[in-house]
């Protein structure tokens, strides 16, 4: 603290904590962009509208403290009682706190008395026990209750030793923090419900890390310990997955999941608990390698995407994650040293050239004004050279061989994932007695070529978009479930089809086979990005679909028609 800011805290306190004057916007003239730092150009936007948000704030009445502006979960999550809207306290204590020159808005008592309600709001919505809601008014849950640790958790490391506020306060928000850290530790529901959720639960581990640095507890520390130790095989699936809904959700794992290895490797680096970490990464990183693959040229990965259990992710960018600094197989997806210079160099054009300009605030778009933003600061990051993403690339088996089936399982459901590598192309099968999530699609969920990228790609949720066999179902016979029998160590697949009949699928050396014997009339559909790769004397009609999941290819689906007996291939090219 500046003497500066010690005087003001002594001084004017009490008129701070009465006055309700507006925060001000920022004057822009007295802003240069070159004042902001290459790690810092992301900030404009936040800071233009910062007023805004802490505006919004209300400060009479029974809601004294809520953060009234949809900046954050969306319009329709903007309630009082859910927990989760009040994230935005991180981004409250860090312009209350951030020492950016830029930054007018440090110890600004404005600022301060808006930050102080927030805390109190938050202090007073919690249960007896340190849970919070969401969805209604006392119906508590893993989520808010997670989710708070690690997002307050990080403004009470900015308040330690940044600008003063209530003492009063500031220990208010500590002890809540800490009975919220504790019903997550010890809770045997919430436990429960965090193994099927698991990206709920790791928040604690990023939260429980910057909390208890910052206030030591011995009894605390053992349960974190304890619980992180119990997750590689809780919270992970010996298939390499970490559970969503008791399935794999990439789009979970390598965003929100993502976020809380980055903030708790940043505390346990070094220890036996980051190496926890890294072994946990390891196993995912391999995971990862089967299911995301690269599309030629362009800056993203196409994923096995319909075996994913909550989100629908068709695409995905490179993923950047500390841990690779010791996970070897994680640099293989990272973005290159030469995209990263290039996006900060077109950010930097993008400021000077329209400053004070900045994208218009969505009010009520869910990530409007996110508290992610000023999460990660100030946290431990690490990026690959050029040669070493090279050399981890030597671990992506789709890349780096070209003949092997690999099997993985995941026990709880049972679900088996089949992998398979030929010369010209590589093809993923997933099946299961049932599919765990209404939205998952079973069966040959996705080929892919080198040369070309992905040539087929069931898609989650898709009714005639997912392949399989139609027996009158909305959905593909294979998609909710079959009994397969796997023979030649996997690299053929068959089993019977809902309503009679029996499918075969064969990964042969430069091709797929696929046989469907059933009586009647017999339906397939093949959701394709190259209609000529299937090859069948059925009868056949390609549709073309008005929009694409891969952006830059065309998406068709094959449909193919046959009575008793259909056969077909697929044939990649290149």
């Amino acid at each position: 603290m500046t003497r500066r800011e010690l005087l003001l805290s002594t001084a004017v306190a009490p008129l701070m904590a009465a006055t309700d004057a507006a925060v001000p916007p920022i004057d822009a003239a007295k802003i240069r962009p070159a004042d902001f730092a290459d790690a810092d150009l992301d900030l404009p936007y936040a800071l233009v509208h910062f007023a805004r948000l802490a505006n919004s704030v209300i400060l009479d009445g029974p809601d004294r403290g809520f953060i009234a502006l949809s900046g954050w979960r969306g319009e329709k999550n903007t309630h009082p009682y859910n927990a989760r809207i009040m994230e935005n306290i991180l981004s409250l204590a860090w312009f209350y706190t951030a020492p950016q020159r830029w930054n007018p808005y440090r110890a600004h008592p404005a600022v301060r008395v808006r930050l102080e309600a927030a805390l109190d709001f938050w202090c007073n919505i919690q249960s007896n026990d340190g849970r919070f809601s969401e969805y209604g008014p006392q119906e508590w849950n893993l989520a808010a209750t997670a989710f708070a640790v690690k997002f307050i958790s990080e403004a009470l490391r900015l308040l330690k030793t940044g600008p003063p506020i209530s003492a009063a306060i500031h220990e208010r928000a500590v002890n809540a923090c800490r009975k919220a850290l504790r019903v997550v530790l010890f809770d045997a529901d919430l436990y429960r419900y965090g193994r099927e959720y698991s990206n709920q639960y790791t928040n604690i581990f990023a939260g429980g890390a910057a909390f208890l640095s910052l206030y030591p507890d011995e009894v605390l520390a053992t349960r974190l310990r304890e619980r992180l130790e119990a997750s590689s095989t809780e919270l992970q699936s010996p298939a390499g997955y970490f559970y969503e809904k008791d399935g794999p959700d990439l789009g979970y794992t390598l965003n929100t999941h993502h976020e809380k290895v980055q903030m708790a490797y940043h505390y346990w680096r070094g220890t036996p608990l980051g190496d926890i970490l890294v072994e946990q990464e390891r196993r995912f990183g391999e995971w990862l390698s089967f299911n995301a693959l690269p599309e030629p040229g362009r800056d993203f990965y196409v994923l096995n995407r319909s075996i994913e259990s909550r989100q629908r992710h068709a695409t995905y960018p490179p993923l950047d994650t500390p841990v690779a600094d010791r996970c070897v197989i994680a640099r293989a997806f990272a973005t290159t040293p030469e995209r990263r210079s290039g996006a900060i160099r077109a950010a930097r054009e993008k400021l000077q050239k329209h400053w004070p300009q900045v994208e218009p605030l969505e009010v009520g778009a869910f990530s409007a004004y996110s508290p992610y933003r000023f999460l990660q600061r100030s946290h431990y990051e690490w990026h690959p050279t050029s040669e070493q993403m090279a050399e981890a690339r030597k671990l992506v088996r789709p890349l780096a061989e070209q003949s092997f089936v690999e099997q993985r399982k995941d026990t709880r459901l049972p679900m088996v994932f089949t992998y398979v590598r030929r010369p010209n192309y590589y093809a993923a099968f997933a099946s299961a007695p049932k599919a765990r999530s209404e939205q998952q699609r079973l069966g040959l969920t996705l080929v892919w070529t080198p040369r070309k990228g992905v040539l087929l790609q069931s898609q989650t949720a898709g009714m005639e978009t997912a392949w399989g066999t139609f027996t009158g179902g909305k959905e593909p016979a294979d998609a909710a479930g079959m009994k397969a029998e796997y023979l030649e160590g996997g690299a053929a697949v068959r089993y019977p089809l809902k309503g009679g009949g029996q499918k075969n699928v064969v990964f042969a050396p430069d091709r797929i086979r696929v046989t469907v014997e059933r009586p009647g009339e017999i339906i397939e559909r093949l959701p394709v990005f190259d209609p000529a790769c299937v090859a069948s004397t059925a009868q056949t009609q390609v549709r073309g679909q008005e929009s694409t999941p891969v952006p830059g290819k065309t998406f068709s689906v094959v449909e193919l028609r046959a009575t008793g007996r259909l056969e077909y291939e697929i044939r990649p090219v290149g």
